[in-house]
């Protein structure tokens, strides 16, 4: 069965003024001329993404979408119609996301993060920005310290909001943004609470004495980039050691500990310098 919303592998059946036909064996769609790659005959095999047209006819193109069916990506509104706002995902025909489907009304030439779906009783893809229709509440598989893959969905006072693995909603708080991150930009995040109420509180930075090992080579080349010292250690302000690095000050603390007993940096009163004349090698 000829799968709409998603990248179908089909053998080209026929050929017409139109196109050519693609077959699965059972169904037949239609690839345009216009995505006819040179040289190719019929009994071929194509990759293709099957969506539907303007009158809502399965049509195949080898135009490659932001996203598929089930997925999210960011895309920008190209228009505002009457019957919502048409986004740019790719291909040839925007992706309509309907008012109904609108977290909050969507601005003309504005980014977006847009999960895809598909409506099984018209068969016609559209997008949608309330996220969370499409999102789980059971966190039960999860936990603390996790390694997780974060997607920026919205930055406000309170923090970032972030799709978490694809699969749920959490939130980088603001004592946790040591840079600033833009709607739709994808990072490695690590699950650092998970309350009773399956919010899900995200820090940037590895945790535990792992993590802050993980994090050493990156304040020995700052040090290098810094001629060797930097004035800061692990008695300095949170917020600047956040600034500098990126990082909590429990974690400097711990990746400077280790920097130390390896024999790579010493800490004065003034700061931090590397030993072995600046090239942070024991």
């Amino acid at each position: 069965m000829i799968q709409i919303g998603a990248y179908n592998r089909l053998k080209i059946a026929r050929r017409t003024d139109h196109g050519m036909y693609l077959t699965d064996g059972q169904d037949e769609v239609l690839l345009p001329r216009k995505f006819i790659p040179e040289g190719i005959g019929e009994g071929e095999q194509l990759r293709v993404f099957v969506t539907t047209d303007s009158e809502d006819r399965p049509i195949a193109t080898t135009q490659r979408p932001k996203a598929v069916v089930g997925e999210f990506a960011t895309m920008q509104a190209k228009m505002v119609g009457a019957h919502g706002a048409f986004m740019d995902w790719g291909l040839d025909k925007d992706l309509l996301v309907p008012f109904a489907e609108q977290f909050r009304a969507i601005e003309e030439g504005a980014w977006y993060v847009v999960r895809v779906e598909l409506d099984t009783k018209t068969n016609r893809v559209f997008g949608s920005t309330r996220l969370g229709k499409y999102l789980k509440g059971d966190v039960r598989n999860l936990s603390e310290g996790q390694e997780v893959s974060l997607l920026v969905t919205d930055v406000v006072p309170e923090g970032a909001r972030v799709v978490v693995d694809s699969a749920y909603f959490g939130m980088v708080f603001p004592d946790e943004l040591h840079e600033r991150l833009r709607i739709g930009e994808s990072r490695r995040g690590y699950i650092k609470r998970i309350r009773e109420d399956g919010g899900i509180a995200l820090t940037l930075s590895p945790m535990g004495y792992q993590g802050a090992v993980d994090e050493s080579p990156r304040i020995v080349e700052r040090l290098r980039r810094e001629g060797g010292f930097m004035a800061i250690g692990d008695k300095s302000p949170p917020e600047d050691i956040r600034r500098e690095f990126g990082l909590s000050k429990a974690t400097f603390k711990k990746a400077l500990g280790h920097l130390m007993k390896s024999g790579r940096i010493e800490q004065t009163f003034h700061g931090i310098r590397l030993k072995e004349n600046g090239n942070g090698k024991p």
